[in-house]
C-alpha cells in the first residue's frame, strides 16, 4: 500500500483510509470486525471515524479492533454532530433496520431519515468539544488523537476564537495532534483563504458529482495543509449512477478510443473514482466505507496499480461531472 506524509504534519499514513461511518451503522458487529480486520492486513492506516458514527458507538469497535496496534494507526475522530443516548428498545431496533436493508434497499432512506433524527448537529460550544474529545478517547482507549475534524462545520465556526483556542490548546497538551475542519467544499474554500490556527487538516466530500474541492487545494499547494477526500463514490444513494456514468464513458464514441479500453476493464470503477481524487489533485487520503471484501480489494488494486496516465485524469476530471449530471436528469 502506498504511504504518503499528511501535509506537515509529520505523520505517515496509507493513501487509501478506513471511512467508519458503517461500523455499527447499517453494519452489525462481526461483519465491521470483519472488514476492519481486512483492511488492516491489506495495508491500510488510517481510519477515520466521529463520535456520531454508529450511534455514538463506532469509536468503541474501533478502539476494540486497535487495540495493541494503536502506534501503528492513524485515528482521525470528529466533533459537532452529538448522537442521542440509545435506549434499550432503539438498540434492540438495529439489527432489525439493517436486516430490512438487506431485503429491500428501497428503505434505506427512511432508515437514514430515523438515524438523522437522533443526532443533533451543529454542536460546537467549548463544553461540547471537551466531552466529546474525553469520549473519545476513552472510547478509542487512547490517550490522543491523531487528528480532530469539527464535523460538518458551518462557516460561522471560522469566526469563533474560544473554540479554536480550546482546540489549539488540547493540540498543546497533546490529546490531538492535528486540528481540521470537515465541511463542504464552500467552507474548505473559506477555511484555506482564512488561514485560521489552529486548522491545519481538511476534509470534504469529493466525487465526481463535486469536484469543487480540488480546484480551491490547487491554489494552496504549498501551505502544509493534510488534505482527506471522503464519500468518493457520491454515497450509497448515487454509487449506481456513478458506475452508469462511467459505464456510458466506456461505450461514448467522443471518449478516446484509448481510455474507453481502460473504462471497460475488470475494476474500472474504483480506478477511476479513487485516481481522480488522488492523483496530481493535492489530495492526501481518500476515506471509502470498505464494508464488502471484493469492493476493499478494487479499490486498494486501484490506487496500488492504476492503469490511467496522467493525461487520463485530467481529461476524466473535467468530463465526469458533466456526464453524472446527464445520468441524474436521465434517471429522474
Amino acid at each position: 500500500m502506498q504511504r504518503i506524509v499528511l501535509g506537515n504534519s509529520g505523520i505517515t499514513s496509507s493513501v487509501l483510509g478506513f471511512g467508519c461511518s458503517a461500523l455499527l451503522g447499517r453494519c452489525g458487529r462481526s461483519e465491521s470486525l470483519r472488514a476492519l480486520h481486512a483492511a488492516w492486513n491489506a495495508g491500510i492506516t488510517l481510519y477515520d471515524t466521529a463520535r456520531s458514527y454508529g450511534y455514538g458507538e463506532s469509536e468503541a469497535l474501533l478502539g476494540e479492533f486497535l487495540h495493541g496496534r494503536r502506534d501503528q494507526a492513524v485515528i482521525t475522530t470528529k466533533f459537532g454532530i452529538v448522537p442521542s443516548r440509545q435506549q434499550l428498545w432503539k438498540r434492540a431496533a438495529k439489527p432489525v433496520a439493517r436486516a430490512l436493508l438487506k431485503v429491500a434497499p428501497r428503505a434505506r432512506s427512511a432508515v437514514r431519515r430515523g438515524a438523522a433524527a437522533q443526532m443533533t448537529a451543529n454542536q460546537f460550544s467549548i463544553a461540547v468539544l471537551h466531552q466529546s474529545v474525553e469520549q473519545s478517547l476513552r472510547k478509542l482507549r487512547t490517550d490522543y488523537v491523531d487528528f480532530l475534524f469539527m464535523h460538518a462545520a458551518p462557516l460561522d465556526a471560522l469566526h469563533n476564537d474560544e473554540l479554536l483556542a480550546a482546540m489549539q490548546k488540547l493540540v498543546l497538551d497533546g490529546k490531538v495532534r492535528v486540528a481540521g475542519i470537515s465541511a463542504d467544499p464552500p467552507v474548505i474554500q473559506a477555511s484555506l483563504a482564512a488561514q485560521r490556527q489552529p486548522l491545519r487538516a481538511m476534509q470534504f466530500p469529493c466525487n465526481l458529482f463535486d469536484f469543487s474541492a480540488l480546484s480551491h487545494l490547487a491554489r494552496h499547494p504549498q501551505q502544509g495543509y493534510a488534505f482527506m477526500a471522503n464519500h468518493p463514490f457520491g454515497g450509497v444513494q448515487r454509487a449506481r449512477i456513478t458506475q452508469a456514468t462511467i459505464a456510458h464513458l466506456a461505450g461514448a464514441e467522443s471518449t478516446p478510443a484509448s481510455l474507453r479500453e481502460k473504462l471497460q476493464a475488470p475494476g474500472a470503477l474504483a480506478d477511476t473514482v479513487l485516481n481522480a481524487i488522488l492523483r496530481g489533485t493535492g489530495v492526501h487520503v481518500v476515506l471509502p466505507a470498505m464494508m464488502k471484501p471484493h469492493h476493499l480489494q478494487q479499490n486498494v488494486q486501484a490506487v496500488n496499480q492504476s492503469r490511467f496516465t496522467r493525461e487520463d485524469l485530467e481529461w476524466l476530471r473535467d468530463t465526469l461531472p458533466r456526464e453524472a449530471r446527464h445520468e441524474i436528469n436521465q434517471s429522474a
